[in-house]
């Protein structure tokens, strides 16, 4: 009887290992090396679960417990790639705090005048070359970076442009209704030559009533009442090289008893240099005429004397007096 407990207790261990390398298989986990490896067929088709082993006292061992399907990860999400930000860089601003930069502005005066500001914080000090059609001039902003100008216009509406030597520029625009009312000559010339643009009206004489010339430019209320006219300088002498202007305007009413002419003394300065020069006048129609003139001054022994441009505007002629 106790050989007989023995070999059914023997069998039921038997049959207990083979159900624990069954469950090991079934769970993945490998036999030791060695020992003979498990085939395992591709696209064999489900396998039979193997029925669980019987004890010797009737009982059953549970069956392993079958895998559980483990769920695909989800795909990394898409991400969009950004520019790396960069910051702008800050506004540069003048030694007082102002932002750079130029701006212009012209507004109309009476007169038929283009009262003209020129603003640039971060250019004290710079050339500036303003040019309205054939006038064009030289002048210097101040030691903040402000220009203020009167033009004469001659044609409305007036476009007048500025440009900075580093090739900054700007423009403005102004309509001057008024300007039917008024004659303008002009005379612009290259470099300091020290050209003078003389008016006579009424027959009047150098240096009496109705002469108007840089010394006595007369005033611009004149030209507007009617009464007398202007004379306006644009440009600055002590750049070097300018282009300097010299405009005279006055009351169409006036016009018919007027004579201009131009006046070169020959100084130590000038005395026996090339003239580059230009005269520009309104005609009754109101268009533009910009005639060159070219010329040298006498020799430096003639220093003192006056070289007269008369009827500049009509027929040219030089002569010394």
């Amino acid at each position: 009887m106790a050989v007989q407990k023995l070999i059914i207790r023997s069998v039921a261990l038997a049959a207990i290992a083979g159900g624990g390398v069954a469950a090991a298989q079934h769970f993945g986990f490998g036999v030791a090396p060695g020992r003979a490896q498990p085939v395992v067929q591709a696209d064999a088709g489900p396998q039979a679960i193997p029925a669980p082993p019987v004890l010797a006292d009737g009982a059953v061992l549970p069956p392993p417990p079958l895998p559980v399907p483990v769920p695909e990860p989800p795909p990394p999400a898409a991400t969009v790639a950004q520019a790396p930000q960069t910051a702008e860089p800050p506004q540069a601003t003048s030694p007082l705090g102002l932002p750079c930069g130029l701006s212009v502005s012209g507004e109309a005066m009476p007169g038929a005048v283009v009262a003209v500001d020129i603003m640039e914080p971060c250019a004290p000090n710079a050339r500036v070359t303003i040019t309205h059609g054939p006038l064009v001039f030289d002048a210097r902003t101040d030691g903040v970076g402000l220009l203020t100008l009167d033009i004469p216009a001659l044609e409305t509406p007036a476009f007048i442009t500025v440009r900075f030597e580093d090739g900054t520029e700007a423009t403005t625009l102004a309509g001057l209704p008024d300007l039917i009312d008024f004659d303008r000559v002009a005379i612009t010339w290259d470099e300091d030559r020290e050209l003078q643009l003389h008016a006579f009206a009424a027959g009047a004489e150098f240096g009496g009533p109705g002469h108007v010339w840089q010394e006595t430019p007369g005033s611009l209320a004149d030209a507007i009442t009617g009464t007398g006219g202007v004379l306006t300088q644009l440009g600055d002498a002590s750049l070097d090289a300018p282009r300097l202007a010299q405009v005279y305007t006055v009351p169409r009413a006036l016009r018919d008893d007027l004579a201009v002419s131009v006046e070169v003394p020959v100084t130590e300065r000038n005395c026996g240099q090339p003239v580059r020069a230009q005269s520009i006048a309104i005609a009754p129609d109101g268009a533009i005429t910009a005639r060159p003139i070219s010329f040298v001054l006498p020799g430096c022994d003639t220093v003192g004397e006056y070289l007269l441009l008369q009827n500049l505007f009509q027929d040219l002629r030089l002569a010394s007096n």
